[in-house]
């Protein structure tokens, strides 16, 4: 018997590869070179750092363990759930619904950061029922708010005969780290939570 599962809001299509060659320019802004795209365009940068391209078709294949740049983004910046896309907000409380595969509880201060985004509580359920990685820890809070910390991504430095060289993958870059963030392509925001309470696990609708 085959299951069909869901593909969650944020996961990656193979149609959505948007080429972008990379190389070093000078920027006034950063008094320096800086990353940027053979065509640069002004909504490349965010929080001073160059992001990667990608495409919003959701066509093609679904690429399980790969991450839409820009819907991930949008999830964080608008507290929209991952799996479906739609507000991860209480109406009542204010509170947004979020699932972290690790327990933050014993952190100071905040959980810290992370680049998952919100999970609404409709799709907890069948998060936690598709993912054992979920399943072997997971915890749900009610978080009063979030606010942007820094970014996942890839470092790169100038090259004399390639123009561009990758000395680091998916690495976590803090968004006052801005000698960093000028040769660094971004894939994901991170953001601080703030304010969590536990949530109990919402019972499965059918």
């Amino acid at each position: 018997m085959t299951t069909s599962l869901r593909v969650p809001y944020i996961t990656a299509w193979s149609e959505e590869t948007v080429p972008h060659p990379l190389g070093f320019a000078w920027s006034d802004e950063a008094a320096g070179l800086r990353l940027t795209y053979a065509d640069p365009q002004p909504q490349d940068w965010m929080y001073g750092v160059l992001w990667a391209r990608q495409g919003l078709s959701a066509h093609g294949r679904p690429e399980w363990k790969l991450v839409n740049t820009l819907r991930q983004r949008r999830c964080m910046l608008h507290r929209l759930c991952q799996v479906c896309g739609a507000s991860a907000v209480d109406p009542v409380s204010g509170r947004i619904s979020w699932l972290l595969a690790d327990d933050p509880s014993g952190k100071p201060g905040t959980a810290g950061y992370t680049n998952a985004p919100p999970t609404c509580p409709s799709c907890i359920p069948q998060a936690l029922a598709s993912c054992p990685r979920l399943r072997r820890g997971a915890v749900i809070y009610a978080v009063g708010d979030c606010e942007p910390y820094g970014v996942v991504g890839d470092m790169f430095e100038p090259s004399g005969r390639r123009g561009v060289v990758q000395i680091q993958r998916n690495a976590s870059i803090p968004l006052d780290a801005f000698q960093r963030l000028e040769r660094a392509l971004a894939k994901q925001l991170l953001v601080v939570l703030n304010d969590l309470h536990r949530a109990p696990t919402p019972r499965e609708t059918r």
